[in-house]
């Protein structure tokens, strides 16, 4: 996994008030190193900070498999068989803190779609950010066998999305569109 800076920190003053990298190594000039979006491979602001807590010992804190995925995964702390056409409630053993404004949607694992037809029971599972509880994921086996998981699998996965801050507003007309009320197959199959 590439290091990174938890913030930029210039590293150690060097001669005429330049800055050395205590990661790369190398010299920074004062004037680069105070530009705050400076072009560095290891220099990587975060926007924001997801607290997460282990609940049990089997629990994995999950962890991007690249630096461009979009969501981790999470894992089951549990061992489990699920039929097919069965739900099931699988627990990951964490708990999240997630900023005010942001989602943490889970959504399936599409290997295990494509392989053992795993799915999840709700499409899609929606952790608030104000909820401190175990995360746990609802799956349902849509295929022909039954699908044995060890603890530490990866069950599911999840991706924080930063959500719009809107009010609902009741109001006896809305804005007329072309679509209008046309809904489903309206606008071709």
């Amino acid at each position: 996994m590439r290091q990174t800076c938890d913030r930029c920190k210039y590293g150690v003053e060097i001669i005429r008030g330049d800055y050395k990298c205590e990661i790369q190594e190398v010299k920074i000039f004062r004037d680069e190193a105070l530009y705050p979006f400076r072009r560095c491979s290891f220099f990587v602001f975060k926007n924001s900070l997801v607290k997460v807590k282990k609940l049990h010992s089997k629990a994995k804190i999950p962890q991007r498999a690249t630096a461009g995925s979009a969501g981790f995964d999470l894992h089951s702390i549990e061992g489990f068989t699920i039929n097919p056409g069965e739900h099931r409630t699988i627990r990951t053993g964490l708990a999240f803190e997630l900023p005010p404004g942001y989602v943490m949607l889970i959504y399936t694992r599409s290997g295990n779609a494509k392989k053992h037809g795993i799915t999840l029971s709700n499409a899609v599972g929606v952790i608030d950010s104000d909820y401190r509880g175990e995360v746990a994921v609802l799956l349902y086996n849509s295929g022909q066998h039954p699908v044995t998981f060890q603890p530490g699998d990866r069950i599911a996965q999840a991706v924080v999305h930063q959500i719009p801050d809107i009010e609902l507003v009741e109001c006896e007309e809305l804005t007329e569109t072309e679509r209008g009320k046309g809904g489903f197959g309206s606008t071709g199959s």
